[in-house]
């Protein structure tokens, strides 16, 4: 199982959330590459079983400006000839109000345009990882390997 997770960070937060998962999908017996958005084609997501984002969400409820071309691919991108399960963690500021951690959601819409295949719960969270943050990372893994199996089988 071939794992791709992808991160957009300018404080470190999203990353930091990248750097964990990796780590939880690695226990769970996946290859897993780690990468940006700036820096990834999104045909290079066909090469792979499942697909993290891990993004932040930037002012006025925007994507990040480095990750708009890879977001902009997304759509032009099908992803239903061969499975691919897709999570996604985002991180956010409260300070925000309604702006709140959209980016997750603008990116969950585009991979489901794109049919790829939605494997567990988007999980945002405040600024960085918290002790109590944790278990929702380990569920996000479980549920997009499971699914990656019952999607490959």
């Amino acid at each position: 199982m071939k794992v791709l997770i992808l991160y957009a960070s300018i404080t470190g937060n999203a990353k930091g959330m990248a750097r964990l998962l990796e780590q939880f999908f690695k226990h769970a017996g996946a290859e897993v590459d780690v990468g940006t958005m700036q820096q990834t084609a999104a045909e290079k997501l066909k090469a792979y079983d499942g697909i993290i984002i891990s993004t932040y969400t930037w002012s006025g409820g925007t994507i990040p400006e480095e990750s708009e071309d890879f977001f902009a691919d997304l759509a032009q991108t099908d992803y239903s000839q061969k499975p691919l399960v897709f999570g996604i963690a985002g991180t956010g500021d409260l300070f925000y109000g309604k702006d709140y951690n959209t980016a997750p959601d603008l990116f969950s819409g585009a991979l489901r345009g794109s049919g790829a295949i939605r494997g567990a719960k988007t999980i945002k969270i405040e600024q960085g990882v918290d002790e109590e943050d944790v278990p929702l990372f380990a569920t996000l893994t479980k549920d997009v390997v499971a699914k990656i199996k019952e999607v490959t089988a």
